[in-house]
């Protein structure tokens, strides 16, 4: 019979053994008949279809095999009427919609009735590597390449059961992107896209497309499952190997859960499972790409499993079996996260504008040592840093969003103010139209279609947003303020921290914070240490704000937001300010920036949060 103890005023439970950490993992189920990658599916973990998909490598050959799985083993059962090698799912095992091919990409759609694949409605024009969701009735598919030039798609095809019908565009238009493949077609996600910066979410509601929270992995050509509200993201590649990463969906934010057994990129696109506790992976290739014949058989379940005692909770503190006392998380005494060192600069600099994720980020132009306005540009891969296509005008204090693969930058000085917009499609920079208001050390975020340019120099209090095509002036923060941190990746909402007020001088940083909700700004809770161009990652509801110039001179403190207020986290390894920031709450990262007493930096740092962990903990 448990009991309890007063430590110090806290109540502790003693237990009998300890609490089980609380998460899904993958299993072993049972193995194709055939081996293949860039297969599609339909169905459920205990009720699934696959079809089509690369069966030989070099020449690459498809395959027009169809298996069912009983939540046990896979049978075959009749084929499709045409090889596919890369195809795509929709629907159960009984009632499928299967629908794009490898080069040469084709409009051809086959509909499976439980038994036979019948010929079906093409699809408007020749698709490939697309994502799709919802039934054999009432379908979407968007994304993909077109056939021709090959050129890639944000074009949305709906399905009513007898014809398609184009709806809105994707924000990114991308290819090798993943979908809930059990949303709606009112109401699903789809993740990821081509690497570099194979990161973007949006989000589904039956008419248009919505930007939320990033994956905290780029890769492209993964796993998908779930609902809009319930997901999963799995497997897939990035530049050097295929992963084995799992991250899961709550209708807000992606955590990080049990890895793939078996790293793999193009695991059956479809049947990935009803909720984001439920999911099966299921062939795919263990390289990244199909550059070798590495098709795998083997299928992988997900599965919450069954609690048989109490769970863990962070911050748990107990008396295990009445003699040692054990805690969870940061009760244990583990930090929740670090910073260790990333891939330097090729170029050291400060006020230089970011965007991307941690392990696919973009860093433009800035100040180098001399000091001179920069034109040069750098993308990072999580490991290095390589120099890619120059700036049109050479600024810094500029405003950035996007990927690495599609970003916007603004504004700026050279020492002059800017109100130049530039955009970059992964190859070069091409100018747009112009803010209606330059200015520098302003906070920015968004996309390279939806994004967002607030405060500036002199204590500007300015708001523009950008669609994609145009800026305009809308609802004023609440204070004037430069050189604070921006975060978020969409103009529905956004925050900017710290920073300082006109004049100058430590008498003047801000420890204040401001949200956006997409109309206005509001006011919340402040920083634990007010100063002057931080750097920040994140958004809205969870973010970071690092670094920065605060009484007396440079800091590498970091900061939590979590939609509410401010934790103290572990600090950067080198104080610094005027650096640039990228990625999550999670998955942060800082790059260059003025470390003390004042010399500029290459150097790269990463916050990454640590998994809690059960712990023994030593009282005095």
């Amino acid at each position: 019979m448990a009991t309890y103890k007063e430590i110090k005023g806290v109540t502790v439970q003693t237990k009998d053994e300890d609490p089980v950490l609380a998460g899904a993992s993958w299993s072993s189920g049972g193995a194709l008949n055939q081996a293949r990658a860039g297969l599609g599916g339909a169905g459920i973990q205990t009720a699934a279809l696959v079809f089509g998909g690369i069966q030989t490598n070099a020449p690459a050959a498809g395959s027009a095999n169809t298996e069912e799985y009983n939540g046990a083993s896979w049978t075959e059962v009749n084929n499709l009427s045409n090889d596919r090698e890369v195809t795509v799912g929709v629907g159960l095992y009984t009632a499928a919609l299967c629908m794009g091919n490898d080069p040469p990409y084709n409009a051809t759609v086959e509909s499976w009735d439980g038994t036979n694949w019948t010929s079906g409605t093409n699809l408007p024009a020749p698709r490939g590597y697309g994502a799709a969701f919802g039934t054999q009735t009432a379908a979407i598919y968007t994304g993909g390449y077109t056939d021709g030039d090959g050129s890639v798609s944000g074009s949305t095809l709906y399905w009513n059961g007898s014809s398609w019908a184009e709806q809105s565009e994707l924000n990114t238009t991308r290819a090798f992107l993943s979908s809930s493949t059990n949303g709606t077609y009112t109401a699903a996600i789809v993740a990821g896209g081509p690497l570099p910066g194979g990161s973007p979410v949006e989000s589904w509601n039956g008419s248009s497309w919505t930007e939320v929270n990033e994956l905290n992995t780029a890769r492209s050509s993964a796993g998908g499952g779930g609902t809009q509200t319930s997901g999963l993201y799995f497997g897939g590649y990035n530049p050097t190997a295929a992963s084995a990463l799992t991250e899961t969906w709550d209708g807000t934010n992606w955590t990080e859960a049990g890895d793939l057994a078996t790293a793999r990129a193009y695991t059956s696109k479809g049947g990935g499972g009803a909720t984001n506790t439920a999911g099966i992976a299921t062939g795919g290739s263990n390289a990244p790409g199909f550059t070798t014949p590495t098709f795998v058989t083997s299928t992988e379940e997900f599965t919450e499993p069954p609690v048989t005692q109490a769970k863990l909770v962070e911050g748990m503190v107990f008396l295990s079996q009445g003699v040692s006392l054990k805690g969870f998380g940061k009760a244990a005494g583990i930090p929740s996260a670090t910073w260790s060192s990333g891939g330097s600069l090729n170029t050291a600099r400060r006020l230089a504008s970011g965007t991307g994720t941690q392990t696919a980020s973009i860093l433009i132009s800035g100040y180098s040592p001399s000091p001179e306005t920069m034109p040069q540009v750098e993308q990072y891969n999580g490991t290095s840093w390589t120099e890619i296509a120059e700036m049109n005008t050479p600024r810094y204090g500029t405003g950035a969003a996007g990927t690495y693969t599609a970003a916007l930058c603004y504004g700026g000085a050279t020492p002059s103010t800017k109100d130049e917009t530039e955009s970059y499609d992964g190859t070069s920079w091409t100018e747009l139209n112009d803010l209606n208001t330059g200015r520098y050390y302003a906070g920015s975020s968004g996309s390279q279609t939806s994004a967002m340019f607030y405060g500036g120099q002199s204590g500007d209090t300015s708001t523009e947003t950008w669609n994609g095509t145009s800026w305009t002036e809308v609802n004023n923060l609440n204070e004037g303020r430069q050189g604070g941190a921006g975060v978020g990746i969409k103009t529905s909402s956004a925050q900017y921290t710290g920073g300082e007020e006109p004049g100058g001088g430590a008498s003047q940083f801000l420890d204040s914070s401001e949200t956006w909700d997409g109309t206005s700004w509001t006011e919340v809770n402040n920083l634990n240490t007010g100063r002057q161009f931080p750097a920040g990652s994140g958004d809205s509801t969870s973010g970071l704000a690092f670094g920065g110039t605060a009484s007396p001179g440079r800091v590498g403190n970091t900061e939590a937001w979590n939609g509410s207020s401010w934790s103290e986290v572990n600090d950067l390894a080198l104080a610094r300010a005027n650096a640039t920031g990228s990625g999550s709450a999670v998955a942060g990262l800082a790059a260059g920036g003025n470390s003390p007493p004042g010399a500029v930096t290459d150097s790269t740092e990463e916050f990454t949060v640590t998994t809690a962990a059960l712990s023994t903990i030593t009282v005095s």
